[in-house]
């Protein structure tokens, strides 16, 4: 069975201002955000993944290419970042 793939909506769009990633409510939910929601680096990291169709697992592994993970925790917090992301509408199943 095939992993369920996520991708960006188009509520709401990544930008770099004043060198930190920000995330723009447009539309319908610029409405009811009326704010830019500012992001650390791993949170934009995980965003931009989602630019294209990808599972968790994909994201993950992206990750670890990416960053150490001395805890292993990464897992686990892309995991709950991603549900996050679905429960804000911010994400949505490809």
């Amino acid at each position: 069975m095939a992993e369920t793939k996520y991708i960006n909506t188009s509520d709401f769009i990544l930008r770099q201002i004043g060198g930190e990633a920000v995330l723009v409510p447009i539309g319908d939910a610029g409405e009811l955000e009326n704010s830019m929601i500012s992001l650390n680096d791993t949170f934009a990291f995980i965003i931009r993944q989602f630019e294209s169709p990808r599972s968790v697992a994909e994201v993950i592994s992206a990750a670890r290419a990416e960053y150490e993970d001395p805890n292993g925790l990464l897992e686990k917090h892309i995991t709950e970042v991603t549900q996050e992301l679905l429960s804000r509408n911010i994400i949505k199943e490809a």
